[in-house]
């Protein structure tokens, strides 16, 4: 990785909330496409989680796919960010039913 995109990953890591953290790092890592969607759109809204699931911007391409679309209860911040256990199976992610 080159050190100017290191020093940029610094600087978000930085700004980003505790509990987003891990899910961010596995997200710039490359490792998780469900991690990069998750951390993408909780940034977009400035971390107001509930923010993400009532997302207005119907022509984002990720709006299909962005987390917390079940109900509004446990809409505590952070509760279940970057779950992806939870829908590791063969369930689709979003309301699409396709998988990242």
């Amino acid at each position: 990785m080159n050190i100017e995109r290191q020093e940029k990953i610094a600087e978000r890591r930085a700004d980003t909330p505790k509990v987003y953290r891990a899910s961010y790092d596995r997200a710039v890592s490359g490792r998780s496409l469900r991690a990069a969607v998750n951390s993408f759109c909780i940034q977009c809204v400035m971390y107001q989680r509930e923010e993400v699931r009532l997302c207005t911007s119907l022509a984002c391409g990720l709006w299909p796919y962005r987390p917390y679309q079940g109900s509004s209860k446990n809409t505590s911040e952070g509760s279940d960010f970057g779950a992806e256990s939870k829908n590791s199976g063969n369930e689709g992610i979003g309301t699409g039913g396709s998988r990242l």
